[in-house]
């Protein structure tokens, strides 16, 4: 059985692949948009998931979990 420390851990690293993930989603989906406007609102989430990608990172790292 897992321990809480250990459920935390992975549910953060679980997290941060999600967030590098959908940054990448969103990223590729640039590529094949034409409509500025779609462009824009893409890189914004891609903007966002990055952000969050470096505040679970930076969490991470205080709580001394290894990604």
């Amino acid at each position: 059985m897992l321990s809480e420390q250990e459920i935390i851990n992975n549910a953060m690293k679980e997290l941060l692949a999600y967030e590098e993930r959908m940054a990448c989603k969103y990223a590729e989906l640039n590529q094949d948009i034409t409509e500025p406007k779609l462009q824009q609102m893409l890189r914004e989430n891609e903007m966002a998931a990055r952000n969050n990608y470096g505040t679970l990172s930076q969490k991470m790292t205080n709580l001394g979990i290894v990604k």
